[in-house]
């Protein structure tokens, strides 16, 4: 609550023509199964995931699936700070990665949440109905490859969320990083043709970090940190990719607003 008033509040700071937005680290989402509780799951997973970060900084306030189903434990605002919430972003970021199957579980008494998600009443799932993963597992273990749930995102930024404009801030992944980089901007390329207001796209990251509990086993960077070898920069093979993928002559493909712009290329390395 506090992180997105204090974004309202550098709206009335702000200089000249600057763009304040803020950054969001989502998951896309699917049906366990083709049911109407888990459609309505998948409705809540985004909610509690997307939505709760982003529909303050739009509307003013947090979504009515939350406040329904949370009640007085969810925070409330008061109404200048819902007037000083709503619109006060000009740009979005979105970090992806991966997306689950959602699964619709009963409301009960007998169930007590545990995580701040639970709330929800639906569980996050790896595998769908018929057992198979929602794609395939990646050097990360918690990272599945699902383009399309990045471009579902982008659809419901442009239907639900007034189409503003977005960057991919974070997204990549270590292994069959070529595969993974593509895919995902081409599931870029799918929003943008059906007019959501991509202005970018951002790859994790420059170089190797230390990743969270991972240390740096976990390799994100399009730039290798030889350790061995006093700590030297080698480029890795998507380095040397997303250079020629840049450089090449790109056509630009035109969206409904007119604003976002796509490369159409093939590159080899």
């Amino acid at each position: 609550m506090l992180r997105l008033l204090s974004c309202s509040k550098l709206v009335t700071t702000r200089h000249g023509d600057s763009k304040i937005g803020m950054a969001f680290d989502v998951m896309g989402y699917e049906p366990f199964q083709d049911s109407f509780l888990d459609d309505q799951a998948r409705e809540r997973s985004i909610d509690y995931n997307l939505g709760w970060f982003l529909e303050p900084v739009v509307r003013g306030d947090y979504p009515f699936s939350m406040r329904s189903l949370i009640g007085d434990r969810l925070p409330k605002f008061t109404k200048e700070e819902q007037e000083k919430l709503a619109s006060s972003c000009d740009i979005m970021g979105l970090n992806y990665y991966t997306s689950r199957f959602s699964k619709h579980i009963d409301i009960s008494s007998d169930f007590t949440p545990k995580l701040n998600t639970d709330d929800a009443y639906a569980s996050s799932e790896t595998k769908g109905s018929d057992g198979n993963d929602i794609g395939p597992i990646t050097g990360t273990y918690w990272i599945y490859m699902y383009p399309k749930g990045l471009t579902d995102l982008l659809l419901i930024m442009k239907e639900k969320y007034g189409n503003p404009p977005i960057f991919i801030t974070e997204n990549l992944d270590d292994w069959k990083r070529l595969d993974y980089l593509q895919r995902h901007i081409s599931a870029v390329k799918d929003a943008i043709d059906q007019g959501a207001d991509v202005r970018g796209h951002f790859t994790w990251g420059l170089i190797d970090n230390f990743e969270w509990s991972l240390g740096y086993s976990s390799r994100f960077g399009l730039v290798y940190i030889d350790k061995k070898d006093g700590n030297k920069r080698k480029l890795k093979k998507s380095a040397k990719w997303f250079a020629k993928f840049n450089s090449v002559p790109k056509r630009l493909l035109k969206t409904t607003n007119n604003n976002a712009t796509v490369t159409v290329t093939s590159v080899s390395v």
